[in-house]
């Protein structure tokens, strides 16, 4: 069952339920393309999380009321579609190392793991796109094993060097620029994957995945990365 409700002068927030569900951020993702797709002037942004969709609109161009009749058509045509777009999967290379998981070693002796077991269990699986937020193209993925998961750190620490992979609770992510962070830091991506690359701007989508994949220390120097 979906709630829409004002969320400000020219926003609405669309909730698809009231609990986190794996489930629901294909179903966010989706919707949010649909509305791109049908109402790209009126909209002016699209914010999708974990359980909702935040619609910021242009007041002159379109009244509240009728734009809520808008998406509640567009969430009846949704419901009544057998498909749902295919969900991507972007596939990340990661450096493993000491000198840039800045609290790898510590994961590794508060979870009794050597680094390889430790590699093993991050890079398994493809994680899921909860939300995208905190700074411009930072993902929140999901759901780590359990076997790795630790807690914010209790003091963030002032820089966290862009490329970073983090682990907090049972979230992963990258930070695509450098800045503040209270993640706990167990690799470095090379990628580029800040919005100073326009290409990056639609890399992540929630609903969509991304899988990380190891490489050595060698590779990831002699392909540009920094340590």
């Amino acid at each position: 069952m979906h709630n829409i409700v004002s969320a400000g002068e020219n926003a609405l927030l669309i909730y698809f339920g009231d609990k986190i569900d794996a489930t629901l951020p294909e179903k966010i993702g989706n919707f949010a393309n649909q509305l791109k797709n049908t109402l790209s002037d009126v909209i002016v942004d699209l914010i999708p999380s974990y359980t909702s969709l935040h619609v910021s609109y242009d007041l002159n161009k379109i009244a509240e009321q009728d734009l809520r009749t808008q998406i509640e058509q567009c969430l009846t045509q949704q419901e009544s579609q057998s498909s749902v777009l295919e969900s991507n999967t972007t596939h990340i290379p990661v450096y493993y190392g000491l000198e840039v998981g800045l609290d790898l070693e510590r994961l590794l002796a508060e979870k009794n793991l050597d680094l390889e077991s430790f590699i093993e269990l991050h890079t398994e699986q493809a994680y899921l796109i909860y939300a995208i937020g905190f700074s411009p193209a930072f993902a929140f993925l999901g759901e780590v094993d359990e076997r790795i998961q630790l807690p914010r750190l209790p003091t963030p620490r002032i820089k966290i060097p862009a490329g970073s992979v983090g682990i907090a609770e049972s979230q992963t992510a990258i930070y695509p620029a450098d800045s503040s962070g209270g993640w706990n830091i167990v690799g470095r991506t090379l990628l580029d994957l800040s919005l100073n690359n326009p290409e990056n701007v639609d890399k992540f989508r929630v609903g969509d995945k991304v899988k990380f994949y190891s490489i050595t220390r060698d590779e990831y120097l002699k392909n540009g990365g920094l340590l």
